[in-house]
């Protein structure tokens, strides 16, 4: 009996809003998409994976931020041959009300992803208009991609989409073919090695000081307090 062939994968990653949604309060940030996304769809062969992120930038009481997000996204290339898209930051004052006096309002410097999404949808659509793939995974739950999600699932791809969030006020606002739920199982089961390895059994390489890839210290313990750019 011939062996029917495995539908082929890409995978589309919201990177922030799956951060905050999915491992920003766990030790789970050591996350190997490649690995989730084969949890998540059993039979399927996933041929390319596309991470969608902007580049953090440190602060005075936080200086090793950006140096966390570069140690995680090489060891993600080198191990998953994961292809990484970057958008920007934007920075710009806004004024918001007290909690405890809303008359009075407070001018904070607001920090805002832009283009992530924006890339993500222009990808899926672009894929699945050529036929790269049978099935598109996306792990976002961004209501700006629904316009994208439904052109593609009209090529003839099938379109699954997961909700990294679960709280009440998170809805899972995709129309899609089907969906998965991410477990925190899920999460445990597909991390990282640490540190890193690459094919040959040797060790990714530090550009900055020749040091294995491996996973924070502080990432073995729940995040801190919440930021727009904490990772």
């Amino acid at each position: 009996m011939t062996q029917k062939a495995q539908p082929l994968v890409i995978v589309y990653i919201d990177g922030f809003n799956f951060y905050y949604g999915a491992l920003r309060k766990t030790s789970f940030k050591w996350i190997d998409h490649r690995e989730l996304a084969k949890v998540l769809l059993r039979g399927h062969r996933v041929t390319k994976i596309k991470y969608f992120t902007a580049r953090v930038q440190s602060r005075p009481d936080d200086p090793g931020l950006s140096q966390r997000q570069n140690d995680y996204i090489r060891a993600l290339v080198a191990h998953s041959e994961v292809e990484v898209y970057y958008g920007r930051f934007k920075r710009r004052k806004r004024s918001y009300p007290l909690a405890k006096k809303p008359d009075q309002l407070v001018r904070i410097m607001y920090t805002e992803e832009k283009g992530s999404d924006v890339s993500l949808g222009a990808h899926l659509v672009w894929d699945a208009c050529h036929k790269y793939m049978d099935v598109a995974l996306v792990l976002s739950n961004d209501s700006d991609l629904q316009t994208p999600v439904e052109m593609a699932e009209k090529t003839g791809v099938k379109v699954i989409t997961v909700n990294p969030h679960h709280r009440a006020e998170q809805p899972r606002r995709h129309i899609s073919t089907d969906k998965r739920v991410l477990k925190r199982k899920h999460l445990r089961r597909s991390q990282l090695p640490d540190p890193v390895t690459n094919e040959q059994g040797g060790r990714s390489p530090s550009p900055r000081n020749g040091c294995d890839a491996q996973r924070p210290a502080n990432w073995r313990a729940f995040a801190g307090p919440s930021h727009r750019q904490e990772i």
